[in-house]
Formats: C-alpha cells, structure tokens, sequence
C-alpha cells in the first residue's frame, strides 16, 4: 500500500496478459499510479466544491438552487450563457423575413399592373402589338380619338341648337299665318299657324262664325307656336282657296 501512496512511484500500464492467464483464471495485480495533488487536499475543500459541477470546458457551472436565488433579471441570461456558451436567446432580427416580404410585396405589385394592362388591352379596339409599350402607344391615339370624337359631337348639337333657335324665332315672329288648300269639290285643308294664345278657340269661333263644319281637327305646340290643320266641309259659294283664306284670317283677325 505504501507503494500505491507514493508519489514518486511511476505509471506502467498493464499488459493484457497481466489480468488474464493463458490458461483463462484470472489474476488480480496491484500497480503503483500518481495520485493527483487535489486528492491530497483535507475533506473540508472537496466539500466546499462538491456543491459546485465543472463544465467540459473547465468553467464552473451554477447549480438550479442558485438559479433559483438570483434576481428575476437574471437567470434568463445566465440561463443564455449556460445553455447556448455565451449566446443570448430572444428576439432577432429577421433578415429572411423581410426579403420575403419585400419579394411578396413586389410580387403583388407586378401582379396589379399585369391585372390593370389587361383591362386596357380589352378597353382598346385595335392593339398593333401585344407589348406594353405599343399597348400605350394604342390606347393613347385611342383617348385621342375618342376626345376628338366628343369634340365634334359637341359642335354638331350646337350648331343644330342654334338651328332650331333660330328657327322657333321665325315662329314668334310670324303673327298669324292661313294657308287653304282645296280637297276635291266640297272640302277645305285650312293650316293656321299663330303664336297667340287661345289659338285653338279663336279657330273654332271662326269657322263657326263662317258656317264651315270641320271634318278633322289637329292641334301642336312648337316652342309656343300652335300649329293647327282642319278639314273643313265647304259650301258652294265659298269653293274658291283665296276666299276662303281671306275670309278666315279677317274672322281671325277680328276676334284678336
């Protein structure tokens, strides 16, 4: 035993045949070994580290009883540093995360204007070519046309206003006017076109007046002119169409 103790004894490793015989019963054999200092040390230091681990690395490792003692602040960063060699767990920024948005967001993009590009290739009549920038070029010249389209629209609707204006103040202009025309032997077609009001009833007291039964009667109104045409029966002594229209248009006259 003092040879085991000693620590100037030397190592020699055992050789196989050592521990087994040729025969196979086994031999036990004592080999002198270096004793590491630490476990020359009294019980009170190896108590003192017992409750401390090592790491593999050499570093000492806190046990969970003093986990559990530290502030709250601190066990997750001691917890880092244990658990990952010094690296922090929490948020990071995620580098990947945001090229994925920025391709998604482009993605989208792209996917907008080719949406928008169809909708003018079905608004434009003639496309020259099925490229963008020809589908442009076409649906300008197309708002081009469509603008002078409107333009020349507008003149025509103007120019047919002023027309009828003008028109309808020729109307206003003529006071009364009597037109008789003869159908067949017995029968009248009196036009009068008179810008008066009552124009109907002045018509109706005239021809009473003057004898002639009216056949047909129509009456219209055009910007305040009244129009109105009657087939009258006519008697022998009125057949002749400039009588019959002098005569009306004094009856009409009178009664103003």
């Amino acid at each position: 035993m003092d040879d085991l103790l000693s620590p100037s004894s030397s190592f020699v490793p055992p050789s196989p045949s050592s521990h087994f015989s040729t025969v196979g019963q086994q031999v036990l054999e004592f080999v002198s070994r270096e004793i590491p200092e630490q476990w020359l040390f009294d019980d009170g230091t190896m108590s003192q580290n017992a409750d401390r681990e090592l790491s593999p690395t050499g570093r000492t490792l806190l046990r969970s009883a003093e986990l559990s003692e530290l502030p709250p602040s601190l066990p997750a960063t001691l917890q880092c540093q244990t658990n990952r060699r010094g690296r922090k767990t929490g948020p990071r920024s995620d580098g990947r995360h945001s090229a994925v948005s920025h391709v998604q967001a482009e993605r989208l993009r792209r996917d907008k204007l080719n949406r928008r590009f169809c909708d003018l290739r079905a608004a434009v009549p003639n496309v020259s070519r099925m490229d963008k920038a020809s589908l442009l070029a076409d649906a300008v010249a197309y708002i081009a046309e469509l603008r002078s389209r409107v333009a020349r629209l507008g003149d025509e609707a103007n120019k047919e206003l002023e027309q009828s204006s003008v028109a309808a103040s020729k109307f206003v202009q003529v006071d009364e006017a009597v037109d008789v025309r003869m159908v067949g032997s017995d029968a009248a077609a009196v036009r009068v076109t008179t810008a008066a009001s009552h124009a109907p009833a002045r018509l109706m007291g005239a021809l009473r007046s003057l004898e002639l039964q009216v056949q047909h009667a129509c009456v219209s109104g055009v910007q305040g002119v009244t129009l109105q045409d009657v087939v009258v029966d006519v008697p022998p002594s009125m057949q002749d169409a400039d009588g019959l229209r002098s005569a009306l248009l004094q009856t009409l006259q009178d009664s103003a």
